[in-house]
């Protein structure tokens, strides 16, 4: 498709509509008035963090979590700032917010460390697991189970789950159901807010038991306890989780010796042998700030809304970008091929955020590039443990990083 420049309303309403008629083909539902994309937004939820409420009720579906989560993803917040709070407001055994906030940068720095490999099974299975496809049941929220389908239409209609749901839904669809962890993470991902190749894939495979050293599962006692008994009071189904953990595990596990299944990531060739005459800044989905530093640079600044990163995401994910690029009005803001918008702006030099987005990386790999580092939340000598070690524990990771990140 021919590249066109779209201008961004500033009236919201506006802004939700635009998105909807222009995005024909992104289903679901619209944005609700309880997610406003921006940085504006996101500051005002990090200012009402109550790290020691955070701390006791986190794990209850009701309980004071942060809803910070895509601001962080989308960059419209820094984790440095997110850090940064937690350690003036939080007192010395209060940490869970600091420990919550590391595992973001965990999963992260395991996307730089792997690569494309956080989308193959990073380890042999624990036990064996079923390959099946994800079933209209599932995406129509008509499984019979009031609770599965109560998380389905949740997440389907908000872009949000509480991640206790999130950890309920993924293991009753792999462990239950028998759907290949893969293409069940990838629905997730495309339907969530903040959804975010590292954590949502690695925590898939934490659940399976691929990136972990046993499967996580649950029983209707958990889910009681943490929803409150909300969804189980006046439940008429036959619960297939109301059974103890030692059943559970009989009747669902069995032990294996499969290897891990790789995969091997298929792109197209790049083209784009354009020589321009004019730099530019490109803005991407992981850094949508005004204060931004590269917000500050003189340069043209583009966001490209490019099918080859957005074309599964749902409205309301779209709609939530376009919330925060009304707040960067000196960004222009294109659809189509990323490569054919640099070759219509004449560009001759990228300049953008280092990223562990390989389909992003490859893109552009024919251009000249400059990246610049993210905002960092421990000191570069710790960062290069980190990379020249490796990780695959967050204990390892915690054991680098831990006392940096818990300073005040």
């Amino acid at each position: 498709m021919t590249p066109i420049k779209i201008n961004i309303p500033q009236l919201r309403s506006e802004r939700i509509n635009q998105i909807k008629t222009i995005f024909l083909d992104h289903m679901g539902a619209n944005l609700t008035e309880n997610w406003v994309g921006g940085r504006t937004e996101g500051l005002k939820r990090l200012s009402n963090i109550k790290p020691e409420r955070y701390e006791k009720s986190r794990n209850y579906l009701n309980g004071e979590v942060t809803y910070l989560s895509p601001y962080l993803r989308h960059g419209c917040i820094s984790l440095a700032e997110a850090i940064t709070f937690a350690q003036e407001k939080s007192t010395r055994g209060n940490d869970k917010l600091l420990f919550e906030f590391a595992w973001r940068d965990y999963w992260r720095q395991i996307w730089y460390l792997s690569g494309d490999r956080i989308h193959s099974e990073m380890e042999a299975p624990k036990v064996e697991l079923k390959r099946n496809p994800l079933p209209p049941l599932v995406t129509e929220a008509n499984t019979k189970l009031p609770c599965i389908d109560h998380f389905v239409r949740t997440l389907q209609e908000t872009g949000y789950l509480h991640n206790h749901a999130r950890m309920w839904l993924s293991s009753y669809l792999i462990h239950w159901l028998g759907i290949d962890w893969k293409i069940a993470a990838s629905w997730m991902h495309d339907l969530l807010l903040d959804g975010d190749q590292a954590s949502n894939t690695l925590s898939w495979q934490w659940v399976a038991s691929t990136f972990g050293s046993k499967p996580y599962f649950f029983n209707q006692e958990n889910l009681s306890k943490y929803t409150d008994n909300q969804l189980c009071k006046s439940c008429q189904a036959v619960c297939p989780f109301k059974k103890s953990y030692e059943e559970l595990d009989a009747s669902l596990f069995r032990p294996t010796t499969a290897p891990a299944r790789v995969t091997s990531s298929q792109r197209s060739q790049v083209n784009f042998e354009h020589q321009g005459n004019e730099p530019v800044v490109l803005f991407t989905d992981e850094m949508l700030s005004p204060t931004h530093l590269l917000y500050q640079h003189d340069q043209k600044k583009i966001f490209v809304f490019d099918p080859r990163h957005y074309k599964n995401w749902s409205l309301n994910r779209i709609q939530f970008i376009a919330d925060c690029l009304a707040e960067m009005p000196e960004v222009e803001v294109w659809i189509g091929d990323t490569l054919a918008v640099l070759n219509a702006l004449n560009c001759s030099h990228v300049v953008t955020q280092s990223t562990p987005n390989m389909t992003l990386k490859h893109l552009l790999s024919k251009c000249h590039v400059t990246y610049i580092d993210e905002p960092a939340i421990y000191s570069k000598v710790t960062q290069e443990k980190l990379h020249a070690r490796g990780l695959m524990r967050f204990s390892k990771y915690w054991s680098y990083v831990g006392e940096e990140i818990l300073m005040r």
